[in-house]
């Protein structure tokens, strides 16, 4: 990108330092965080420090994790405190993790899924009456699971899709004649480039 003349911007390192997290390049994403602010002048966002204590915190390093957040010129955010929160549970550190959350609840109050993370680190532990009680508060203030949404925009409208949406049959229809002729395609495609196509489930057109 660079060698090309192109200039990386905000945007870019977001995806840069996630690639990093995700494949465990704690060195290099060190290196890119420092070069996007002194070399770069990128002012660091709330998605760069999210993306930074997920790249620290999947690597176990905690407490480094922590002193970024410490260090952040604005509060930080659920994301950034649900990152380290989710750090937590992959390296099984209860009592780290119970600091977060305390943190966390006063951000987040009106969201389960803190809550529930903080639940299934504490049943990963064995701590069952702990966990139970995560779930109980969450219920006792009247929390719900946040419904998985989706959007796509067609011909300049934005369409919304809601999981377990009821659709109208006549819309039903139409999305599943065109999941079929896309199914065909890709068969197409598979049998003449010699690619595996494979059906995880069986759908009813």
């Amino acid at each position: 990108m660079i060698t090309s003349g192109h200039r990386p911007d905000g945007i870019t390192f977001i995806a840069i330092l996630s690639a990093c997290s995700h494949a465990g390049l704690v060195s290099q994403g060190r290196l890119l965080f420092d070069k996007m602010v002194s070399k770069y002048r990128i002012e660091p966002r709330m998605e760069h420090y999210a993306c930074t204590v997920d790249l620290l915190g999947r690597s176990g390093l905690l407490e480094e994790a922590s002193e970024v957040v410490k260090n952040m010129p604005m509060e930080p955010n659920s994301c950034v405190l649900g990152a380290l929160l989710n750090s937590c549970r992959m390296h099984k550190n209860t009592a780290f993790a119970e600091n977060v959350a305390s943190r966390m609840f006063g951000l987040v109050s009106e969201s389960s899924w803190s809550y529930t993370l903080m639940s299934n680190i504490y049943a990963g532990s064995g701590k069952w009456e702990d966990s139970a009680r995560e779930r109980v508060s969450a219920r006792s203030k009247g929390l719900k699971k946040a419904v998985g949404q989706s959007w796509i925009e067609v011909k300049k409208k934005v369409c919304k899709f809601v999981a377990g949406d009821c659709l109208e049959e006549k819309d039903s229809d139409e999305i599943f004649q065109v999941l079929k002729g896309l199914t065909i395609q890709m068969e197409d495609i598979s049998d003449d480039d010699d690619i595996m196509f494979g059906k995880s489930m069986k759908l009813k057109y």
